[in-house]
């Protein structure tokens, strides 16, 4: 298993990146994400992999195998025939590093584990897609996701990757996360 940082061109926009996560396997493999089996799907010659990434649906939801990060990934690995008369998106992608190796089973069992935690959190206290230059998006979510598996890798891709800088709370990808303030103990 292999964890990559992905980057394509914003869906119908000259400029801009859009920020996501691919979980790669030698062999088709399944996880669970937000209480559903979501099984591997081949992206290149001897790759398969889970696409994972925050979508802009008025609030900042995690789906796995958006269209265009799915074809994105495909591009990257060689599952997709690019010509050169129709456009692309670019994709970059990058190995995340737990503890400096490329292949970490803890590093990536927490990473499904925070996804998990966020999409469940998402559901009780959403985070509003931003406007006007406020709040956290898709660069957001998958540099924060990393950050707090404690993963290593690039933050600022390729392209003008708005909010790849911000992290959304960690209490986001916690276990469980209130929508009033937790209770301040032993004070």
């Amino acid at each position: 298993m292999t964890v990559y940082i992905g980057a394509r061109d914003l869906n119908g926009l000259p400029v801009g990146t859009h920020q996501f996560i691919v979980i790669t396997f030698n062999s088709p493999q399944t996880i669970i994400l937000g209480g559903k089996a979501v099984s591997a799907r081949t992206l290149g010659p001897k790759t398969y992999g889970i696409v994972i990434g925050a979508q802009n649906r008025e609030s900042l939801n995690v789906e796995a195998f958006e269209v265009a990060d799915t074809l994105a990934a495909r591009e990257f690995f060689g599952g997709l025939e690019k010509k050169w008369y129709e456009s692309d998106y670019d994709a970059e992608l990058h190995i995340v590093r737990f503890n400096g190796t490329a292949i970490s089973p803890y590093g990536e069992k927490k990473l499904i584990s925070l996804i998990n935690a966020y999409i469940t959190n998402q559901i009780l206290d959403p985070i509003q897609y931003p406007t006007a230059g406020a709040g956290f998006n898709s660069n957001s979510w998958a540099q924060s996701a990393i950050k707090y598996a404690r993963g290593a890798a690039p933050s600022n891709m390729r392209g003008l990757d708005i909010f790849h800088h911000r992290r959304i709370p960690e209490t986001y990808f916690l276990p469980y996360c209130p929508s009033k303030p937790r209770v301040k103990l032993n004070q």
